[in-house]
């Protein structure tokens, strides 16, 4: 029968080249021999060997162990480390960098800072001017005439006839008060008369009375009826 070459689990990978791997390399390459990593009846324990060939099967295998379990806790490190600085650069998150607000307000008070800017700027350029004395010239005496201008004689005025409001009250008042007076004449009469009438009545009443008060004789009476 051939023997099957078997590789053993983990001898496949190929561990990262640094100065301490090289040299665990060389120590496992030294004490491990390749006919140790070929697996046989005999490695496999299907047939007897001599004690020497067990011993020696022994030791290389513990030496196999012990070089692996060195090699697989650095590659376990390595690989926590490189998952860790993986990681390290998924936490490292971006430092939010601050932006100034637009804001209207600000704008709006920016315009009216340099509306006052210029209207103070305005008022300064006129007080200037203003300070700046300006001289006036003399007048023109010659071109004046010697003597004054007489003003325009005035006409004489005409009056006008006023047709006041009053006036016209006043005739229609007159008008007004001799009704009333014609009124109050007629009313005068008939009162005159009324105490005319009552008055005669009464003397004609006194009259009567003055009559009847008279004593006249009475004749005897006839009792012998």
């Amino acid at each position: 029968k051939k023997a099957l070459k078997w590789e053993l689990p983990g001898m496949s990978m190929q561990p990262p080249k640094c100065p301490e791997a090289e040299t665990d390399q060389v120590t496992w390459s030294s004490s491990i021999s390749p006919s140790d990593l070929v697996l046989t009846a005999t490695n496999l324990g299907l047939e007897q060997p001599h004690a020497s060939v067990s011993s020696s099967w022994d030791n290389s295998v513990s030496n196999l162990n012990s070089n692996g379990g060195r090699w697989s806790r650095r590659n376990s490190l390595e690989s926590s480390a490189s998952m860790g600085s993986r990681r390290s650069k998924k936490k490292q998150i971006k430092v939010t960098s601050q932006k100034p607000f637009k804001l209207r307000t600000e704008e709006r008070g920016r315009m009216k800072e340099e509306e006052f800017a210029k209207k103070l700027q305005e008022m300064t350029m006129e007080e200037q001017k203003m300070r700046i004395p300006i001289a006036q010239g003399l007048p023109w005496t010659t071109d004046e005439p010697e003597s004054l201008v007489k003003p325009h004689v005035k006409e004489i005025t005409v009056p006008i006839d006023l047709k006041l409001h009053s006036d016209i009250r006043a005739v229609e008042r007159a008008d007004f008060d001799y009704q009333v007076a014609e009124r109050l004449s007629l009313i005068e009469q008939y009162k005159a008369e009324r105490e005319r009438q009552q008055k005669l009545a009464e003397e004609e009443e006194l009259r009567k009375l003055r009559k009847e008060m008279i004593p006249k004789a009475q004749p005897t009476p006839y009792f012998d009826r």
